[in-house]
């Protein structure tokens, strides 16, 4: 039953998400299929795997037991799956987590290069949402790009770059409303907010505590991408990486000194930081992404804090 790697790799998604639909949008497969094919594993095994319940599912004590198993298979088939050597280059799957901005706005135009030169490796991005990380002891990605600098010993963080954001607008909407000239004087302005505008840390506490006390927040998502497509469009005001001035006509900066700070980091287990196709995006990250002199991107600058 062990070497049937698809069933494993069905029942270890399931049981990271926790839920038939979560593990759905990683796996592409429809939550019918997946249903079967738990149903399919806990036949083989003649074991009960999960608990069914409202919150979503957990794992019994035999599916416990399995998920370790399984875990000492994932391993073995990453190992010998990725960096392969094709007859023209690399070939295999490469697992990369971020957020949404990152993932929607600055990675796709700077990928062009990197799939000209390796055709055969398939990226395979899963969207974090809010504050949520990716365990990469467990391997659940190869690599990943975060905001928080991790805590986990095993990992080890290639490049540290900061992004920095400011009050901007639409072309539009400057027109129409104006500009604010102060903190206090954003409250009589529509304003678009995030979920991470509302921290009150560090250099966010000023405008997260102004948000407190704002009357015309006129449009909130969770996801950067929209949140940045909402302003260009003259909704409202809002927080975005200086980088977008650079990359869109249409939007203008507010300055009126107030700015944000906060790192990037790129990250991933210590174990697979040399394999080769993973070194080779790697490589091409820090480049595209992690530079001192790209106006166009998402960070102002680079420092990188980690050598690998």
């Amino acid at each position: 039953m062990l070497s049937d790697w698809d069933l494993l790799r069905v029942f270890i998604e399931v049981a990271r998400a926790g839920s038939l639909r979560r593990a759905a949008s990683k796996l592409l497969l429809t939550q019918p299929t997946i249903g079967k094919k738990i149903e399919q594993l806990e036949h083989t095994l003649d074991k009960k795997l999960f608990y069914r319940t409202r919150s979503g599912l957990s794992l019994t004590p035999a599916g416990k037991h399995l998920v370790e198993l399984a875990e000492e298979v994932e391993q073995r088939v990453l190992a010998t799956s990725i960096g392969i050597d094709a007859s023209d280059g690399l070939k295999g799957r490469l697992r990369v987590a971020m957020h949404d901005g990152m993932a929607g706005y600055w990675l796709p135009p700077r990928l062009r290069r990197f799939h000209i030169e390796n055709p055969h490796i398939l990226l395979d991005v899963q969207i974090l949402q809010g504050y949520e990380t990716v365990n990469l002891s467990r391997r659940e990605a190869d690599l990943t790009i975060v905001y928080d600098y991790p805590e986990d010993p095993d990992v080890v963080v290639l490049k540290t770059a900061e992004m920095e954001a400011m009050p901007v607008c639409s072309k539009w909407f400057a027109d129409y409303w104006g500009r604010p000239t102060s903190l206090e004087d954003v409250l009589r302005f529509p304003v678009c907010t995030h979920p991470f505008h509302h921290r009150k840390e560090g250099e966010m506490r000023p405008w997260a505590e102004m948000l407190e006390r704002h009357s015309m927040i006129t449009y909130r998502t969770a996801s950067s991408l929209v949140l940045g497509r909402a302003v260009r469009e003259g909704i409202g005001l809002s927080l975005l990486p200086v980088g977008v001035l650079a990359r869109e006509d249409d939007a203008t900066s507010i300055d009126f000194g107030f700015r944000v700070r906060n790192n990037v980091h790129l990250v991933c287990h210590r174990e697979v930081k040399d394999i080769p196709i993973i070194r080779k995006l790697i490589n091409h990250l820090s480049q595209a992404l992690f530079v001192d002199d790209d106006s166009c991107g998402p960070t102002a600058k680079s420092s990188p804090r980690l050598s690998a």
